[in-house]
């Protein structure tokens, strides 16, 4: 006889988390709900990860491994997608767990209501501290039709547009118009995801989960949402280094992200590019403003900055940014971009941040 598929799947991307995984498994495996398989994506770690993989499987025939190559975080959740077998897909973090009753309770508001996507709540733990606080989800997510999820749920996900600004000058927090990206808090609908192969674009190291949420809930035809936190996210804390190296990753990153909502854009016609439009003035001042702290060279820098400043739909955006002496700032930073130009703002960013740049000491190592 067969085995019949699970009804959830639960993908772990695991790279060098020999430290957490073992509780984010077992977190899934007191689940109340019991027709699932978990499936652990060893992303090449170098540590214990895969042996303490390997050992949980053993124990318990709904615990699935697959090792792969180094591919990154988004990689490591593309592999987890390329095997499921379940008819609703759960993502965990490695240094992250489940509540009993997760599953339970996605798969059940899933069945009910015949949704796509169901949100929940998260709860979120600073590492070390032993209360937690809840964070809320910021609007009612129950839509009934496409049109409805394009105008009240993607933008939450895609970026800021000029009205965010607007209500932002107005004393509306610029992140009330925001929700969490991350797909961990996600049940999603295995046949859908299928159907229009939606994965996790490589290129992006950051955000990734925004956009896959994008795409996918473009597809989407109706989605739910649950009160209960049920989710618990760790916050980790990195050291000087890692910070930095993360800086650099952010300043990256904008060039690529661009690119991707662009590629989203056109291929939904043009219907999209004003729901982000505004990140991507805020997305380049934010590269002047990263310049302080990157170990990043004269040649890069300019290059990239460059290249995101001179695209037409940035230098529309720039001219069409709305201004407010509210934020004198902003307002000057905007207007020295239309006035200098990028490049002319890039140069004296570069002249005055230089003497608090990092050089590295010639005898320190600086791989990381």
């Amino acid at each position: 006889m067969a085995e019949m598929d699970p009804k959830a799947s639960v993908i772990i991307p695991c790279w060098n988390v020999e430290k957490w995984v073992e509780d984010a498994v077992n977190s899934v495996l007191r689940s109340t709900f019991p027709d699932f398989e978990v499936i652990a994506v060893d992303d090449g770690s170098t540590d214990g990860t895969g042996a303490i993989l390997e050992r949980l499987a053993t124990t318990d025939p709904r615990v699935r491994v697959v090792h792969q190559a180094n591919r990154g975080l988004s990689g490591a959740r593309n592999g987890g997608l390329d095997v499921a077998r379940g008819e609703y897909v759960f993502f965990l973090d490695a240094d992250d767990t489940f509540e009993p009753e997760f599953l339970s309770l996605g798969v059940g508001e899933m069945s009910a209501t015949g949704a796509d996507l169901c949100i929940f709540p998260i709860r979120i733990t600073d590492f070390g501290a032993k209360e937690s606080r809840e964070e809320p989800l910021r609007a009612d997510y129950h839509f009934n039709s496409p049109a409805d999820i394009r105008e009240h749920f993607i933008p939450r996900y895609i970026g800021y547009s000029m009205e965010h600004v607007r209500r932002w000058y107005g004393g509306t927090p610029l992140f009330d118009n925001r929700e969490l990206g991350g797909v961990w808090r996600c049940v999603y609908r295995r046949a859908l995801i299928e159907q229009y192969h939606v994965r996790f674009d490589e290129r992006i190291v950051l955000y990734e989960d925004a956009l896959f949420n994008c795409d996918y809930l473009l597809r989407a035809r109706k989605t739910t949402c649950r009160p209960e936190p049920v989710y618990n996210y760790v916050l980790h804390q990195g050291g000087l280094v890692a910070t930095r190296n993360r800086l650099a990753r952010v300043f990256r990153n904008k060039l690529t992200l661009l690119r991707v909502r662009q590629a989203l854009n056109e291929r939904e016609g043009g219907s999209l590019g004003g729901l982000y439009a505004a990140s991507c003035v805020l997305a380049l001042l934010e590269m002047f403003a990263l310049l302080r702290n990157l170990r990043i060279g004269w040649t890069e820098g300019r290059r990239i900055v460059r290249e995101y400043a001179s695209d037409p739909e940035v230098r529309a955006a720039i001219r069409a940014f709305p201004l407010s002496w509210r934020k004198p700032a902003l307002a000057l930073a905007v207007l020295a971009v239309r006035i200098l130009g990028a490049g002319c703002v890039y140069a004296l960013a570069w002249t005055l941040f230089a003497p608090f740049r990092r050089r590295p000491r010639p005898d320190r190592d600086t791989r990381s």
